[in-house]
């Protein structure tokens, strides 16, 4: 792809000056980022929209400036650290936060990319501690959880620190592991 190939998908005109072509750039990443924050508790699908990145990426590079190398290593998995379930859910809970930030404050697809295979590694060491830290319950029928309703894990966490287990959480819990028991690994 070439300067003019590039300026024509982003649906802009040859003649436009550099601010108006950062600009449309910026927008499309922010649209995207939008996009991909609801897509998370599902790692298969923001993996199949890092692989639709790759032409932005190209764009960008063209654009602004060829990508700065960026420290692709995933982190540890500080999940297994976690000794019970409420432990578990507070490390969650912390970590899911600053990758969701990470990921709004991304201000390049490269570094979004870089941000989404953390996430993508760190929610299917989530799923596996969640089956771990809930072994005990029952899983839901597998048509009645959806891949894209994750548990509010907020919500469960203050229910155990109250030890207010409600049959409308156990519900809850038992439809997270059927969601969790029918994603596809993606690593």
């Amino acid at each position: 792809m070439n300067f003019e190939e590039a300026i024509k998908f982003l649906s802009l005109e040859s003649d436009a000056d550099r601010e108006v072509i950062v600009n449309s750039l910026e927008e499309k990443l922010f649209a995207v980022k939008k996009e991909i924050l609801t897509l998370i508790p599902v790692p298969s699908l923001v993996l199949k929209r890092i692989a639709q990145l790759d032409k932005w990426v190209e764009i960008e590079e063209l654009i602004i400036a060829p990508a700065k190398s960026i420290d692709k290593s995933i982190a540890s998995n500080e999940l297994d650290a976690a000794t019970d379930a409420i432990s578990f859910l507070e490390i969650y809970e912390k970590r899911m936060s600053s990758e969701k930030l990470e990921i709004a404050n991304a201000n390049t697809f490269s570094y979004l990319i870089d941000c989404l295979n953390r996430t993508i590694h760190f929610q299917e060491n989530y799923m596996s501690g969640f089956k771990k830290h809930f072994a005990t319950y029952n899983e839901a029928l597998p048509e009645e959880a959806k891949s894209r309703d994750m548990i509010d894990t907020g919500r469960l966490l203050s229910a155990l620190k109250n030890d207010n287990i409600t049959s409308e959480i156990t519900w809850e819990i038992e439809k997270e592991l059927a969601r969790i028991g029918k994603l596809p690994k993606v690593h």
